[in-house]
């Protein structure tokens, strides 16, 4: 009992001691003659009831624990896919999950929460634990708990129970997400520490068909899990089509095994390849025993221009390696001599359609020079260029997104590039020494490759499955008959290989580097066709090189018309496929009206709207829903004066909610971690009461008035008339 009037206590204690001098005056001088035992009980009468009136007076109350609140405890079940799996015996992890929530967690909390359960896949709807089956097709924590925060904004949530076996596939940061959701978030493990035999192909990836008839390399991972084995056999499909079978020997469990695939894509359109690993005894995830990947068809041929300074044995061993290229369209341009009035004359090969434009030497403007995809200068001195030209040229380089080769002395000469366009461009600076070029004579041995670390790894440079064979076979080419020395290179440049310098010491051999959209490259030798020439006629290093080389100058040079698709989705997601238009000198279009068409894997073909998504790269974007599983194909144009250009993507190559089906009990934690809570096993959710109850908002006491009531009443009135009939009775008035 509390008195809620707030009198200080002396002011009390006086007022009772007021009521006790008021009682005894009372009955001190009784005009009738009383006993003291009789003045006695009727001053205490009227003690009591000037006490009772002074008790109401001060207002006694009581204090009770409030009614339970209105706070929301939001209990979200996992029901993705891989809730199917055992969580021990013959349980499923979905009947474990469910049997703790109707047992424990609604008993526990129902009588001190609003406990309210939903699903992965609805939790904007209450849900039944006995009534939820594992159907979800995928795990996205992220996406429910935002609906979760709509569901009960304004209301006062507790607290939020998480039950799931860990397995995230939203692909989202699940700490910015938590952050802003009202009360801590408690995860439930559901199926942590069990174990059980699984084998899964973890990883499948293929190389670019960059050429017709390429042989592309496809790298396959697999995992044995849970006991599932020491080996297991893989199967290679294309297209639906057995192609190979192979053992592969598990390095332990949980060790993933790599097997590569060698395979001829067809030309014509993308091709599906598949890898298949044989279950084990008694394995319940089966959708991981598989991964596809779709390999594109070869593009067209990466047109190149080569202008020469004159006829050499360098250049024409560097034009038969590339002319027998398949995807290689070489333009050549040799300058002869002059005629008769000084002018320089010229031998020109090449694409008939391209070939006009290149009468004088070099393309004039930038329609013609922006539709080759790479330039070389090959032993041509810089003043046989116009300085608009030079310009053009670091244009094409840095907006076109095109490559630049400088081979041999006189297109490497100091006086010449210094000050021009293009100085910026090479990825080495310029070397002012008169003697440039060192001839090899005695001193042939000091003219050998050195590769760099960063050579050893670069794809320009690879001669082998790793960085050692790389450097072994490179140690393998003859020396080279001289070279020429320039400068260190560049910020951001990289230098790939070094040449022993006659005199002693190195310099730099082959750098690159990225320059505006494009790239550069040196190559500072002479007489490279040695490699050719001087080596066993198997050795393929020469023609290798120079094709890779081909291919790293040209592989930042876009289409007039690219289309990009999001990798990798899964079925029913919002696909986003972009269409990027460009003009015939390469700058962005932006009042295009493309036409993208989509043809599912059953034939139905849908129209995809794509509006302008950025203007400064010519960029327009669409979005379907991909609902099925297999290959789409994706035909765009943007214009008439554009043929069309095809693509191909896949939905569902993998299924990532299988992917290690094992509990994963770390992103529980991080989750937890997040919301200001804690990740619970199985056994501990009977903490959850005091945790919650602990993090929830305080009640409101519920206070009770003592006096005011009939029973206040009645009490006065029964101690006055006790009084005033004993007065009667012992005759006062």
């Amino acid at each position: 009992m509390a008195l809620a009037a707030g009198f200080p206590a002396w002011l009390v204690a006086l007022l009772v001691g007021v009521a006790a001098a008021a009682a005894y005056a009372a009955y001190s001088r009784p005009i009738v003659p009383l006993s003291a035992g009789r003045r006695v009980v009727l001053s205490a009468l009227r003690l009591a009831a000037l006490l009772l009136l002074l008790l109401f007076l001060l207002e006694p109350v009581t204090t009770e624990p409030g009614p339970a609140s209105d706070a929301v405890v939001p209990v979200l079940l996992d029901n993705s896919r891989s809730m199917r799996l055992p969580a021990g015996g013959s349980a499923r992890r979905i009947d474990r999950a469910a049997a703790l929530v109707r047992d424990e967690i609604l008993p526990a909390l129902g009588d001190r929460f609003d406990v309210e359960v939903a699903t992965l896949d609805a939790p904007e709807a209450p849900a039944d634990p006995d009534a939820v089956e594992p159907r979800a097709p995928r795990t996205d924590l992220a996406a429910a708990i935002e609906a979760l925060a709509r569901r009960y904004e304004g209301r006062t949530v507790a607290g939020i129970v998480v039950l799931s076996d860990g397995g995230d596939t939203g692909g989202r940061d699940l700490r910015h997400v938590v952050e802003g959701v009202a009360g801590p978030v408690y995860t439930v493990g559901i199926g942590l520490g069990e174990a059980f035999p699984d084998r899964e192909v973890t990883s499948l990836t293929a190389g670019d068909a960059a050429v017709v008839e390429s042989v592309v390399e496809l790298g396959a991972e697999v995992v044995l899990r849970g006991g599932a084995g020491d080996a297991s056999t893989l199967r290679l499909f294309e297209d639906g089509r057995l192609v190979e079978v192979r053992r592969v020997a598990s390095p332990g469990d949980g060790v993933p095994a790599r097997a590569v695939f060698r395979v001829s894509p067809r030309p014509d359109a993308a091709t599906l390849y598949t890898v298949e690993v044989a279950a084990a005894a008694a394995e319940p995830a089966l959708e991981n025993n598989r991964r596809s990947v779709l390999v594109q068809p070869p593009g067209r041929p990466r047109r190149v221009l080569m202008i020469e300074g004159s006829p050499g044995h360098e250049h024409s061993f560097l034009k038969r390696s590339w002319l027998s290229d398949p995807g290689v369209a070489l333009d050549a341009v040799v300058r002869k001599g002059q005629n008769a009035g000084g002018q320089h004359t010229f031998y020109v090969q090449g694409d008939p359609r391209r070939t006009p434009a290149l009468a004088a030497g070099y393309p004039r403007d930038r329609r013609a020079l922006f539709g080759y995809d790479a330039v070389v200068f090959a032993n041509i001195e810089a003043g046989f260029f116009q300085p608009a030209q030079l310009a053009m040229t670091a244009d094409f380089v840095a907006e076109r997104g095109g490559g630049l080769l400088l081979l041999g002395s006189t297109s490497l000469a100091a006086q010449g590039l210094r000050g021009s366009a293009l100085e910026n461009v090479v990825p080495l600076a310029l070397s002012d020494r008169e003697r440039s070029v060192s001839a090899a004579g005695r001193f042939a041995n000091r003219n050998r490759l050195l590769l760099t670390n960063d050579g050893a790894v670069h794809p320009l440079m690879q001669l082998g499955a790793t960085a050692d064979e790389t450097r072994a076979r490179w140690g393998e080419v003859p020396a080279l008959a001289g070279s020429t020395s320039l400068g260190t290179s560049r910020p951001g440049a990289s230098v790939l290989a070094l040449v022993g310098r006659p005199e002693g010491g190195s310099s730099p051999l082959v750098a690159v580097q990225r320059y505006g959209r494009g790239r550069s490259m040196v190559f500072a030798g002479e007489a490279a066709w040695r490699w050719k020439m001087l080596m066993p006629a198997e050795s393929r290093i020469y023609d290798t090189f120079w094709r890779q080389v081909a291919r790293w100058l040209t592989g930042l040079a876009p289409e007039r018309q690219t289309l990009s698709v999001a990798p990798a989705p899964a079925p029913g997601d919002l696909v986003e496929i972009g269409l990027r238009v460009l003009d015939a000198e390469y700058r962005a279009v932006t009042d295009a009206a493309p036409l993208i068409e989509v043809t599912t894997p059953t034939g139905v073909v849908h129209t995809v709207d794509a509006v302008l998504a950025d203007r400064g790269s010519g960029r327009y974007a669409g979005r379907l829903r991909a609902d099925l599983d297999g290959v789409y194909r994706v035909e765009a144009s943007a214009g008439p004066d554009l043929a069309s250009v095809t693509e191909w993507f896949l939905v569902g190559g993998a299924d990532a909610e299988f992917a290690d089906p094992r509990a994963d009990a770390q992103v529980l934690e991080r989750l937890a971690a997040a919301g200001g809570g804690r990740l619970l096993a199985a056994g501990e959710v009977r903490q959850l009461r005091g945790l919650l109850a602990a993090a929830a908002p305080a009640r409101e006491p519920l206070v009770r008035a003592l006096w005011h009531g009939a029973w206040s009443f009645v009490l006065v009135l029964v101690v006055l008339t006790a009084e005033w009939s004993l007065r009667r009775a012992w005759g006062l008035r």
